[in-house]
């Protein structure tokens, strides 16, 4: 996972913006991104769990901390994501005892390609 990790890193546009509870940031993936590999290998999207990976790290920024993975709600993925497409990332969160509730939203062109909200939990890895 940290692979995958550094590689999504390796793809924002600008260092993320964050402000309050609050953070946004911009990717481009091209063709030989790890995470297009084998989805679909003639007709490359961005997997869904990719694209949840994305709004994690930059909660974590946020944050100011590592956040592991606890649930995702009300997911809605309206639009599929192509290599070398400017990808919008932004997500306001709310920290309540130990926990951090993510609303997340994900555009291309400014088109809604995603929309979810993720919960995440402070604490170190089990």
């Amino acid at each position: 996972m940290n692979k995958m990790r550094e590689a999504i890193r390796a793809s924002a546009l600008a260092p993320a913006l964050v402000t309050d509870e609050r953070g946004e940031q911009s990717f481009c993936f091209d063709e030989s991104f790890i995470g297009f590999a084998g989805h679909f290998p003639t007709y490359p999207i961005l997997p869904a769990f990719l694209q949840t990976l994305l709004a994690q790290l930059l909660a974590e920024q946020v944050v100011g901390q590592p956040l592991q993975f606890d649930l995702l709600q009300r997911a809605k993925f309206t639009r599929q994501i192509r290599p070398d497409e400017k990808v919008d990332v932004s997500l306001s969160c709310l920290q309540k005892e130990g926990q951090v509730r993510c609303d997340v939203q994900l555009k291309v062109d400014d088109e809604p390609a995603a929309s979810f909200t993720l919960i995440l939990m402070k604490g170190p890895k089990l």
